[in-house]
């Protein structure tokens, strides 16, 4: 893991974003590039259903005026986030350093320009978006996860005393899940305990927990397994998870229906709008 993502603007969330993306960044020897997204003006809704999220994304017109200063506040948020976490705020990447912060700034839609800088990135790290949030706040979040094929780390609006040291993965014996735990080694490997937790009997085809051992072994990554009922998988999971004293959980993101990427299956849309655990999830 070499960059993290992190869509910037000058609002108390992408304080607490930051924050956790340095931390990261520095325990994983990382570099952070913070993106500010300028506001165009509102093209109407999308007519292919992967742009769903840009659906929700209908910013008020700006003077430029306006928008110089709104970008100014957004820089000045990261440079004084860099300065705190002693990290250089650079112009470009340097070839064996790290610890450095750039700054992009883009004119678009969220899911344009998730579609464009998300590949080139290891991992994005957003806000969870309040329960009467407006649309733009969840529009950037379903933007990361739909669209910059990477790892989504969604923190809540508050600031974490740790992110990672106890790691909960949930596992489902799935492709999904098996990609994010994957994607999500370079933290497992700092963790100082990782559980992973199932729910119910582990009759679907693909990997038991006990493999996920044997795999995650291979990595110097030791795990304590639990088990639950399986009867209310999401209750059984946050309370498995603030049982192990979590502070990040590990999964996979859940589409009910491969054609409508917008509609996330339950234990997807109960993490992403309906808990305040950190989660660091890869939708497929």
């Amino acid at each position: 893991m070499r960059l993290i993502l992190v869509p910037t603007a000058a609002r108390p969330e992408c304080v607490v974003a930051l924050d956790v993306a340095l931390r990261i960044a520095k325990s994983v020897d990382a570099n952070i590039t913070a993106c500010h997204v300028r506001t165009q003006r509102y093209e109407g809704p999308s007519t292919m259903s992967q742009l769903m999220p840009d659906d929700l994304y209908d910013p008020r017109e700006q003077s430029d005026t306006q928008r110089a200063l709104t970008s100014k506040a957004a820089h000045e948020l990261l440079a004084k986030a860099a300065k705190a976490h002693a990290f250089e705020l650079a112009r470009r990447p340097a070839p064996g350093k790290r610890s450095r912060a750039t700054w992009h700034e883009m004119v678009g839609t969220p899911a344009r320009v998730f579609s464009i800088i998300g590949p080139v990135c290891d991992m994005v790290v957003v806000s969870r978006p309040k329960a009467k949030s407006a649309g733009p706040a969840k529009a950037f979040l379903l933007a990361a996860l739909l669209h910059s094929i990477k790892p989504v780390l969604i923190v809540p609006q508050k600031r974490l005393p740790s992110v990672g040291k106890t790691i909960v993965i949930a596992w489902n014996q799935s492709a999904e899940a098996a990609l994010a735990v994957t994607a999500a080694i370079p933290l497992l490997q700092r963790a100082e305990h990782v559980v992973v937790v199932t729910g119910g009997p582990e009759h679907r085809t693909g990997p038991k927990s006990s493999y996920l051992a044997q795999y995650l072994a291979h990595w110097d990554v030791g795990v304590e397994r639990v088990g639950t009922k399986g009867a209310d998988v999401e209750k059984e999971l946050e309370r498995a998870y603030r049982s192990a004293g979590g502070d990040l959980l590990v999964m996979g993101a859940y589409s009910r229906h491969r054609f409508r990427q917008l509609i996330f299956g339950g234990m997807t849309e109960h993490m992403l709008f309906k808990t305040d655990i950190p989660v660091f999830m890869l939708h497929r």
